[in-house]
């Protein structure tokens, strides 16, 4: 399936990283996944994706990054600075790099579930969500359970491809409808 800019904003093919250890499938939404590598992030979709045919790799302009609550938790901490990396690749994009957690909020203040055997306080997870949130081009979105981090993914991607229309529409600086009423 191919995608083109004046197509319907929900997507039909979403991509997806190869080196997702535990994907999402998106099997209740009206899509399709492809395996690809991506530059960055897990998910997008490919009218946001430059193909770099040299390397068999997609370079996204918006994509969406999936972390388990251990992985959250082992991103900030042991492998801060590979993360630090990624986040930092999305700092030209027009909208944050979302980074969608697997777990709840509650459950990291409340130093419960991943949190309750990890040598990190509940403090340091919040200090470094504001710093990124603030400092990055990242938006963090915590969910209760998988199923709705997937779901969560999912209206993100969409909420990008409205975001896109409404931009190239403006840019464009006329719509098809505008254009009818001038003629008649």
């Amino acid at each position: 399936m191919v995608e083109t800019r004046d197509s319907s904003p929900i997507p039909t093919t979403i991509l997806r990283d190869t080196r997702e250890r535990r994907p999402w499938t998106f099997d209740c939404y009206p899509v399709e996944t492809r395996d690809v590598t991506l530059s960055t992030g897990d998910y997008a979709v490919p009218t946001d994706c430059t193909h770099d045919l040299e390397l068999d790799t997609y370079h996204p302009r918006f994509a969406i990054e999936r972390k388990s609550g251990h992985d959250f938790l082992t991103a900030l901490t042991w492998e801060r600075d590979r993360f630090k990396r990624e986040v930092k690749r999305a700092a030209h994009w027009p909208q944050p790099l979302p980074v969608v957690v697997e777990t709840s909020w509650q459950t990291l203040l409340r130093n419960r579930g991943c949190m309750a055997r990890r040598d990190v306080h509940p403090a340091q997870v919040a200090g470094t969500v504001t710093a990124w949130s603030n400092h990055y081009n990242v938006a963090f979105h915590f969910t209760e359970t998988r199923r709705q981090a997937e779901f969560c993914a999912f209206l993100l991607l969409v909420r990008h491809g409205l975001l896109r229309r409404l931009h190239d529409r403006s840019t464009r600086g006329t719509t098809r409808h505008d254009v009818a009423e001038r003629t008649e």
